[in-house]
């Protein structure tokens, strides 16, 4: 864990730099507003030594919001992300998306106006894929395609120890509760909680929170498959009493909006979520009636 330090610019999404003998990596940047406290963090760790690859574990705003800004500290460092994270990257709807809600954020968060960047930096430069080994010397990172959030999300396990699970198995508050990230597939999400679980980490460094501690790494990815449970079965028994889409949002937000939710995530962010999974459990309900949950 030593080779592993937390160098998150801001509120709204972590960043993590891998230290090999001979490359570095950092896991997901964050958004845009918080890229030059994100730029100093990584200077301070890494001294005279220089970025080589920036791994993004999906293609949302508050994951690769600051790329531009580092590729433009670092141009020689190599954006890897799945290849239909690429293609996201290549329309130009997606990156007018990704450019307003940035602007939101920064409003949301208190912070200075965005300095303006190149679209044509914010793009993945090689793809990577399930299975794909990135050697940085004394130290590798293994990429576990993990779908369900996004069709682009990627896990990440350092030397077979340490996951970085994408946001499709869930992630975990402060308070300890898991909420369910599951956006485009609920199944999928299940079988990539599955995938992730089998690796067996010895850490576990849970999306938009950090580093599980021990007590919680037992129940982990129980409390991910029960999440997604509850949040399937509460949406699914309102579809049967007659509820509508946004009814259904209306209802969740009362039950599964905590105090400790709306600490951590902005309204539009949470909605955004909710309606991603209300849709997709609605679509996948064909699929299941006549099979085990999920």
């Amino acid at each position: 864990m030593d080779k592993i330090v937390d160098v998150t610019g801001g509120k709204g999404g972590n960043a993590f730099l891998i230290l090999g003998e001979e490359k570095t990596a950092l896991v997901d940047c964050g958004m845009a507003y918080c890229a030059s406290n994100l730029i100093s963090n990584i200077k301070q760790v890494l001294n005279t030594r220089t970025l080589n690859y920036i791994l993004i574990s999906h293609s949302h705003y508050d994951h690769i919001g600051a790329i531009p800004y580092l590729k433009k500290e670092w141009p020689n460092s190599e954006v890897l992300g799945a290849e239909y994270a690429k293609q996201i990257l290549n329309r130009q709807n997606a990156l007018n998306t990704i450019k307003s809600l940035s602007m939101q954020a920064a409003e949301l968060y208190g912070a200075d106006d965005l300095i303006e960047y190149d679209d044509a930096l914010l793009k993945v430069d090689n793809s990577i894929g399930d299975g794909d080994i990135l050697d940085l010397g004394g130290l590798s990172i293994k990429v576990i395609e993990t779908q369900g959030h996004t069709k682009c999300s990627l896990s990440f396990l350092i030397n077979n120890e340490t996951l970085f699970p994408s946001e499709t198995t869930g992630y975990m508050s402060k308070s300890g509760k898991i909420y369910p990230g599951f956006i485009t597939s609920c199944s999928d999400a299940i079988d990539s909680i599955h995938k992730c679980q089998a690796t067996n980490p010895r850490f576990i460094i849970s999306p938009h929170f950090g580093l599980v501690n021990e007590s919680d790494m037992l129940g982990y990815w129980t409390n991910c498959i029960s999440a997604i449970k509850e949040t399937k079965n509460f949406i699914l028994h309102l579809s049967e009493q007659g509820y509508n889409e946004e009814e259904i949002l209306t209802e969740y937000e009362k039950i599964f909006r905590d105090e400790q939710s709306r600490l951590e995530q902005p309204t539009n962010a949470f909605r955004l979520n909710a309606q991603g999974m209300i849709k997709t459990v609605l679509k996948e309900k064909i699929y299941t009636r006549n099979r085990p949950f999920c």
